[in-house]
């Protein structure tokens, strides 16, 4: 059996604005109260998935959550008509209307924690939505996105699971912390889990080890197939708030920083092993060392937060790099990327997205994309109105271009006929996705 993976990217949403909500995100606080475009940041979330589709790739679509939630500020004590909430919580508290607008779901690596049950398992592909209890404007999205994934994923070979109890012992961050190797085809395969210690670091650690262990439980992965790997602190301090700032995986490769991890070696050196003996071909370690590419430009770069990816079906193929713009033009990232280029491994090629709006909020290629392993019986189940085609390209950049500001402050979000302008935004993309989960508007 061949399982290959569809990427399903998050689309920008309207209210996308510069609010430094982002716990241990440097680049969130760096550019906080900053004017943001979310008219450019939707546009190039799509060009980013012209491109992939372009090359090959298996492309589709998850929406933005409808926002303002209101829920989220009466049960913080604003009460009376929309239109009173939001002028009140304008005043008293504009860091909390600034979490109720948050767009951060456009992060779909953030959504869910993605994983095929093989060997000795039910063959479905599982999916756990994340709790994001770690960030108030990331909390209010589980519900949602359970709601969103049931809907796409309602075939019996899916299995779309609660999200863990919203508790800080089971904090979940989703598949920012999880990585997954196999040969070629796909079905031989393993399953990496990367969690934070409370180490005396200046940000907390946003995933935590029980964590990933229930959901390797829940999703009835091999033991001796699932790795838990613990963050490298100085990582952490850093400001690697997830592991795909410092670590990525596609297939038989895995491009990590060399403080990515602590004490890994051993079960790197043991999965390495296990790999080629399984498999019959080797795990390609490319660990960046520090000396010639620092965490913090990591950090600046996004390196780590490229996707690796397979262009078409052809499984004796490359691999290439969909790395940010910023590494083209930061001389020691594009120095990494060659030396990876040059180097034998099935890595051959980069290609260079701009996602200055998405990256100046803390977000790279990687982190607006859900990799969902599938076979393609199960191509056939997934809604069509989902998957990438020119024609979906077109219909959408024709409704941001409709519906979405050029500019958006944290003051702009008082104005109260943003929601209305909002709700008739996502009123249309549901009948562009054909999508009724997205469906429900702001009560008034």
């Amino acid at each position: 059996m061949t399982i290959s993976e569809i990427n399903f990217d998050g689309i920008v949403g309207p209210t996308h604005h510069f609010g430094g909500l982002g716990i241990g995100n440097l680049a969130s606080h760096r550019h906080a109260g900053e004017v943001a475009n979310p008219r450019a940041a939707a546009l190039q979330g799509l060009d980013k998935m012209a491109t992939l589709a372009r090359l090959g790739c298996r492309q589709a679509v998850l929406p933005p959550q409808p926002r303002p939630d209101l829920g989220l500020l009466r049960a913080c004590g604003f009460e009376g008509t929309p239109a009173e909430i939001i002028g009140r919580a304008s005043q008293a508290a504009p860091s909390l209307l600034s979490a109720a607008y948050s767009a951060s779901s456009m992060w779909a690596a953030n959504a869910a924690t993605v994983t095929r049950s093989n060997r000795g398992g039910d063959r479905r592909t599982h999916f756990s939505p994340a709790n994001l209890v770690s960030s108030l404007h990331r909390s209010i999205e589980p519900q949602w996105t359970t709601a969103v994934l049931r809907e796409i994923f309602a075939d019996a070979s899916f299995c779309v699971h609660d999200p863990l109890p919203p508790a800080t012992p089971l904090r979940d961050e989703g598949a920012a912390n999880h990585m997954r190797l196999s040969d070629p085809s796909g079905d031989d395969s393993w399953d990496l889990f990367v969690y934070g210690e409370a180490q005396g670091t200046r940000f907390p650690p946003r995933q935590a080890e029980a964590a990933c262990q229930a959901i390797a439980r829940r999703h009835q992965l091999p033991p001796q197939r699932t790795l838990f790997l613990q963050q490298h602190p100085a990582a952490i301090e850093a400001g690697a708030f997830h592991n795909d700032v410092v670590a990525t995986s596609c297939e038989n490769v895995l491009l990590y920083h060399q403080l990515a991890f602590e004490d890994a070696e051993p079960a790197l050196d043991q999965l390495a092993a296990d790999f080629q003996k399984s498999t019959g071909g080797p795990l390609y370690r490319i660990e960046i060392a520090a000396d010639d590419f620092s965490l913090a430009d990591a950090i600046d770069t996004y390196l780590f937060n490229s996707q690796i990816v397979r262009a078409g079906d052809d499984r004796d193929g490359s691999l290439r790099l969909i790395s940010p713009l910023a590494c083209q033009q930061h001389p020691r990232a594009r120095a990494a990327i060659d030396k990876i280029l040059a180097d034998p491994n099935p890595i051959t090629a980069v290609e260079f997205v701009d996602l200055r709006e998405s990256m100046n909020n803390g977000g790279g290629p990687a982190c607006l994309r859900l990799r969902v392993p599938i076979d393609d019986g199960q191509l056939e189940k997934i809604p069509a109105s989902l998957i990438w085609s020119p024609q979906l390209d077109d219909r959408l950049r024709a409704w941001v271009i409709s519906h979405y500001p050029t500019k958006l402050t944290l003051d702009d979000l008082g104005d109260f006929d943003r929601i209305e302008q909002t709700q008739q935004a996502m009123r249309e993309l549901s009948s562009i996705l054909n999508l009724q989960s997205i469906r429900p508007d702001v009560s008034f």
